[in-house]
C-alpha cells in the first residue's frame, strides 16, 4: 500500500487532486507536499482524506459527550 508523505509529521491537511492533463499532481492544502497523480497515489490520498473525515467526527462526538458530562456534574 502507498503511503503519501506530508512535509511535516503532525500535518492535518487535506490531498486536493490539482493541475490539468499530464501535469496532475496530489497536493498537500497545509504542508503543499505533492506527489504525481498516479492511480495508486490517488487512492492513498483518498483513504488518507476519509480516514481524516471519520478521526475528525470522533473528536467532535467526544467533545460533545464531555461537554455534555461537564454540563451534568455542574
Amino acid at each position: 500500500m502507498v503511503v503519501l508523505e506530508h512535509a511535516f509529521s503532525d500535518c492535518t491537511g487535506n490531498w486536493r487532486l490539482v493541475g490539468t492533463g499530464d501535469d496532475r499532481s496530489i497536493r498537500c492544502d497545509r504542508c503543499d507536499a505533492r506527489f504525481a497523480a498516479t492511480p495508486e497515489n490517488r487512492l492513498a490520498a483518498i483513504d488518507e482524506n476519509y480516514a481524516g473525515i471519520y478521526l475528525r467526527r470522533l473528536a467532535a462526538e467526544g467533545a460533545a459527550q464531555i461537554d455534555a458530562e461537564r454540563r451534568d456534574a455542574a
